[in-house]
């Protein structure tokens, strides 16, 4: 069930007690300190599942994406059940960067 919640540091947070898969979205024009909206897209029962899931809204938001800059594109993450997301956050980066 997707929940919000508060985190350690009471910032509104979404949840899940599933594993879950959340978009994080540009909330305005991009600048330094650019926010994302995350919310809560799908729930599975298994990590596998929540994967498969993942890379299918990927694929489904490519042809969107291809015209954006690469740090401006919406992020997709696979989060275990009763992960704490924030609700709005900045750019996650990626490790291989």
């Amino acid at each position: 069930m997707i929940r919000e919640t508060i985190s350690r540091r009471n910032h509104a947070a979404v949840t899940s007690d599933h594993w879950h898969v959340v978009r994080a979205r540009l909330s305005a024009e991009p600048s330094d300190d650019s926010r994302y909206v995350r919310s809560i897209v799908s729930e599975h029962d298994n990590r596998v599942a929540a994967v498969t899931a993942a890379r299918q809204i990927f694929r489904s938001l490519a042809p969107e994406m291809a015209d954006r800059p690469r740090d401006v594109r919406d992020q997709i993450f696979v989060r275990k059940p009763d992960f704490k997301s924030l609700k709005l956050a900045k750019r996650v980066k990626r490790r291989r960067d």
